[in-house]
């Protein structure tokens, strides 16, 4: 539970008597000791050494993490309409997905199925895949020269900060300030060749300078994809209604962001494509 101090508010105070009134003496003090008495009380909670906890700052937390299951047989050749139980997770309307060790890219969608099917893309080789078998998500480049921003679906936490309602690239920003932006992305290759990867900020649809980095991940081995994690974060003045995206390019274009499905031996949770977090830090000076 939240902890919450009251808001003194300023009393309203008796008018004043004509003449000297002992009793309105009284009930002028009461008031006003009760309205000191709640400033007190809110000052020694704010000003004690776990003050910031009664405090509530701008801040969004948000992830992807696209991820269903094969209501139908696949043949290594087939382009037919991928049926899977729902799609509702897969936040574009066209883009990639991951089936064992292959990525599919789609055109289209509907509740359980991706149509518009290529298959064997992104350096990935044709496989046969079975009912039951996991659907992930994949971000994708249309080539080695054109950006990509990166999609966010879900939303952990958000006082102020929120997803575009058209747009799922762009965090938007609704209470000027200083910010610092974090982000985690999984990057996936199904390559023989290694990649280099690079991934940037831009602002209200123009690139933050000295905001990008560059990573390399490992081409496929040993039947395994290549994968790198890329993190670090980004601490950015912005006004409201400013909106941050996240882009990413690569050498050979072959890379993707990608979800990783939650494991069974051992358990563990889903890697999502996408991890994004904004945090208040100041206001703007």
């Amino acid at each position: 539970m939240a902890k919450r101090t009251l808001n003194p508010v300023a009393p309203n105070l008796p008018l004043a008597t004509k003449d000297y009134e002992s009793l309105y003496q009284e009930q002028f003090n009461n008031v006003l000791r009760l309205y000191f008495n709640q400033l007190d009380n809110a000052l020694s909670a704010l000003l004690s050494n776990i003050g910031g906890s009664y405090l509530q700052f701008p801040n969004g937390a948000f992830y992807q993490d696209g991820s269903t299951l094969l209501t139908a047989a696949m043949t290594n050749v087939s382009t037919a309409a991928i049926q899977v139980t729902s799609t509702d997770d897969f936040v574009l309307t066209s883009g990639g997905l991951i089936i064992g060790t292959e990525i599919i890219t789609y055109t289209g969608k509907t509740a359980t199925t991706f149509t518009g099917i290529t298959r064997g893309a992104y350096g990935s080789t044709k496989a046969a895949h079975s009912i039951g078998d996991t659907v992930t998500e994949a971000q994708t480049l249309s080539s080695p020269t054109v950006a990509a921003p990166i999609a966010v679906y879900k939303t952990t936490s958000s006082n102020g900060v929120s997803i575009d309602a058209t747009d799922k690239t762009k965090v938007v920003f609704s209470v000027a300030g200083i910010y610092n932006i974090q982000f985690s992305i999984q990057m996936v290759s199904f390559d023989g060749t290694i990649d280099n990867v690079t991934v940037w900020f831009r602002q209200n649809g123009v690139d933050i300078p000295y905001s990008a980095g560059v990573a390399t991940v490992p081409a496929i081995h040993g039947g395994a994809p290549g994968t790198a994690i890329i993190s670090w974060n980004l601490v950015q003045p912005v006004n409201a209604g400013d909106y941050i995206q996240l882009l990413f390019a690569s050498t050979t274009g072959n890379t993707v962001a990608a979800t990783y499905a939650e494991g069974s031996s051992p358990v563990h949770p889903a890697s999502p494509s996408i991890i994004l977090t904004a945090t208040f830090v100041s206001a703007l000076y």
